[in-house]
Order: structure tokens, then sequence, then C-alpha cells
């Protein structure tokens, strides 16, 4: 997440100094493909242990395999789980294992064998459900939307995972259905209470023409955010759409949160100046007198305005 974030965010910087239009849809295609992997890489597996092991303890597995892919070890996981030998009933798990392994090792053609294996050898009703939400991101990730929702929809009633509705969103999104895709985020953001999900549901919401809504979503997402990169990255996306009054109020939280340091200082001016508050032209003036960045969005604005 962080290397997305701060791969748009030099993008974005450059944009800013020298918009020029193959540079400004560059930056779009990234910020959709930041969305597609949220969703894709968005804890897809996180509940297996704690799902198989509350509802059916025959079929839990733990091994060095497993404990290697909870500490994030994916590669040394898929190198120790295909060592391993297990049972019957455990089968199953160690290959649904797996699967999810290599998968977060883009190893996308081996992992969609192993689901299909799993797919095959297991009726158990859990299994199958991470088994289609497996192939799911599978499919996303090989850009196969329309697939992908067949399988996610085929998981989703198997088992309650808020997980599948927020994918689903991605998807729907991706394929411009922003109807569907506001009703899939909202399904998971509100339940959840997920800054990523609101933040999402925002996005679709603005697609959907439902702009009020949206901004009371990235105003949710400005209050509950925590990290310093994800409010910096809430509050450049806002000012990207047009909505400057929220970016200034993002900024108002990093200033709250880190104190007025001058990058603060200077997007909350920016974003003021282009809400049209003429005060805010002379305070990008004064801090342009130390801050060279500041000084370009001083000139910039001045330009425009003549």
């Amino acid at each position: 997440m962080k290397e997305w974030i701060d791969e748009w965010y030099s993008l974005y910087q450059s944009v800013w100094e020298l918009p020029l239009d193959n540079q400004v849809e560059v930056l779009e295609n990234k910020t959709q493909q930041l969305l597609m992997t949220w969703g894709s890489l968005d804890e897809a597996l996180q509940e297996l242990k704690k799902k198989l092991k509350d509802e059916n303890e025959p079929y839990a597995y733990q091994s060095k395999g497993t404990v290697l892919f909870d500490q994030g070890q994916f590669d040394q996981a898929c190198f120790q789980l295909k060592q391993e030998q297990c049972g019957e009933k455990q089968e199953a798990i160690r290959c649904l294992y797996l699967g999810y392994a290599l998968l977060y090792t883009n190893d996308v053609t081996a992992s969609e064998e192993y689901f299909r294996y799993v797919q095959f050898i297991s009726r158990q009703t859990l299994i199958l459900h991470l088994v289609y939400q497996g192939l799911g991101l599978v499919a996303m990730l090989q850009n196969k939307l329309e697939l992908a929702i067949q399988y996610l929809e085929k998981a989703q009633p198997l088992a309650e995972n808020h997980e599948v509705m927020y994918n689903l969103g991605v998807c729907y999104f991706s394929l411009e259905n922003y109807t569907y895709a506001v009703t899939c985020f909202r399904r998971y953001a509100y339940v959840k209470d997920d800054s990523d999900g609101l933040y999402a549901l925002g996005l679709a919401l603005l697609q959907a023409g439902e702009v009020e809504e949206a901004r009371a979503a990235f105003l949710e997402v400005i209050e509950t955010v925590e990290n310093e990169a994800d409010l910096v990255a809430v509050a450049q996306l806002v000012e990207w759409i047009g909505e400057h009054e929220l970016a200034c109020y993002a900024y108002e939280h990093l200033m709250l949160l880190t104190g007025k340091k001058p990058r603060w200082l200077h997007g909350f001016a920016w974003n003021k100046a282009l809400a049209g508050d003429e005060r805010a032209i002379h305070l990008l003036e004064e801090l342009g007198q130390t801050d060279p960045e500041a000084k370009k969005s001083y000139e910039w604005i001045q330009a425009t305005v003549k």
C-alpha cells in the first residue's frame, strides 16, 4: 500500500508542477490501479484460520507453512507448504493456503490451479467459499472482471465475509457500473466501519452522481484516518476531484496531527485559493518567500486570475 501511495504522490507532484494532458491521463489510470490493488490484495485470507477453527475444528490445519503464511513470508510459505504432507481432511486446507500464498507472490497461474484442485476434492461450504473468493481475486488480477464477479457472487452466499462485497464493488466500479459498485461498497463500509471502504464508496458515489453522499463519505474518512500517509492521499484525492473545501479540512487535520508544517500550510492555502478565498492568495505569497513550491502555486494562481 505504501509503495502505491508514494508512487501516486510522486506522479501527482509532477502533474501539479507541469499539468500536461498525457500526465493527467497517467495519474487517472494510476488512481484506478490503486483502487484495484486495494481490492485484490485486501485481507483476502485473514479470516481463514479463525473461520476454520470456529466452524469446523476437524478441518483445522497448522504447520510451519501456515505459520510462515501468517507472518507474511509468502515465498517461504509456498516452498514449505509444497513439501508438507497431511491427512486427507487437511489436504484441502493445505492447498488452499498454498493457493493464496502463490497469489500473494503473483504466481496467478499456479494459484488458480491449486484453487481448482481444492474445488475438485472438497465439498465443504467454507472451503468452497474461500476457493471462489480466491478464483475471483485471480480473475481480478487478470483483468477478467466479468469472470471475477461470477466467482465472487458464488462465494458471497456461502459464508459471511464482507471482503467479498468490497471486491465485487471494485469489479463493478472498474466496469463503470457505479450503481452496483455503490451498493457493494455501502454493504462493506458501513458494516466494517472501514476507512478504505468509505474511500472507495466516495469514489463510486461521485461517479454515480451522488455528490452530497460522496462528500459525507470523504468527510468521515478524513475524520477517522489517523495515519499521515493515508490522510495525505485522501487530501490529494479530494483536491484532484475539485472538492477543495474538503481538502482544506484534510490539511487542517494533518496540522492537528503533525503540526503546522509548511507542506500542510501550502496545501491548505492552495485549496482555499482554488475555492475562491482571496485571503489564501496572500497566504500563498507569504509562504512563497521561504517555500519554492508555494511560490510556484502563487505564481500559477496569479497568472490564472489575470
